[in-house]
């Protein structure tokens, strides 16, 4: 991990973190994306940018990237490339004093004018532990038991934002050493949401409409394989797949996230007990 040399925040300034991955095939595509992005779109708050690098063969290959964003008024920070985005995330913050931290992977676009203080104002509302752009009720349960069942609502690791105080204790706890790991840190039943629901605090979906939505709007948010996604903050590979599929292949990949939840009866009646924010049974 580089030694930071810059000054500690203070006041409501955000710390943004860039995780950019050398080891994935088509990362400079990414990162260019991400970089027209952040350029081009007015965050919407103060804050300072890092960037992680991470997985690269070499050197030369690092410098190259380096390069990239040389136009950029940011930090860098370099960890290990074998404990996949949460364990590079659990890294970097305990390097990075700043009050709140937004996380944002290599696949990361951010699409809407303010989305930065639209995360960060939701953020302060009261009993709120994490906002993100996209969240899901999906189960992975079929891969292991540790996920819940469905439905098992997640703010996915995509880009979020949250309280570095309650961040710090709960990404250092995570062993992250394969694919799986990571995939419960994000819906397992121990994942940062989960936990975050323990507390007695909420996860909001923020849209690019500036609204936070309670884990009930989730599947009306028009954000995370609804529709057309018209509501989204932050764009992703994910989220760009989605995109491309024919109308048939989006009904379906919207049921399997969503499930009867997409049904708008839901939204304006009392939360469904299943859905509500607590602790899973063991």
């Amino acid at each position: 991990m580089t030694k930071l040399s810059y000054a500690p925040s203070t006041g409501k300034a955000v710390a943004v973190l860039y995780l950019a991955r050398g080891a994935d095939a088509d990362h400079v595509a990414s990162f260019r994306r991400f970089i027209r992005s952040y350029r081009t779109v007015p965050a919407g708050a103060e804050h300072k940018l890092f960037v992680i690098f991470k997985g690269f063969t070499d050197d030369r290959h690092l410098r190259s990237c380096h390069d990239l964003f040389a136009d950029l008024d940011y930090v860098a920070l370099h960890t290990a490339d074998d404990s996949f985005d949460i364990g590079a995330y659990a890294e970097a913050i305990r390097q990075v004093p700043f009050d709140k931290i937004c996380c944002l992977n290599t696949n990361s676009v951010v699409v809407a004018e303010g989305w930065l203080g639209k995360l960060a104002v939701n953020l302060d509302q009261p009993d709120v532990g994490i906002v993100g752009a996209t969240g899901s009720f999906e189960s992975l349960r079929l891969m292991d038991a540790r996920f819940p069942h469905f439905p098992n609502p997640h703010i996915r690791s995509n880009a979020f934002m949250m309280a570095r105080e309650v961040m710090l204790p709960i990404f250092s706890a995570f062993q992250i050493h394969e694919k799986k790991d990571a995939f419960l840190a994000e819906s397992g039943e121990a994942s940062i949401s989960q936990q975050i629901f323990a507390k007695g605090l909420a996860g909001k979906i923020v849209g690019r409409d500036g609204r936070g939505y309670g884990t009930q709007w989730w599947p009306i948010s028009q954000t995370f394989r609804q529709g057309t996604q018209g509501n989204l903050l932050v764009s992703d590979n994910v989220t760009r797949i989605y995109e491309r599929l024919p109308w048939s292949a989006k009904a379906e990949i919207s049921y399997r996230t969503w499930g009867g939840y997409l049904q708008r009866e839901y939204a304006a009646g009392s939360m469904p007990s299943a859905v509500a924010p607590q602790p899973q049974a063991r």
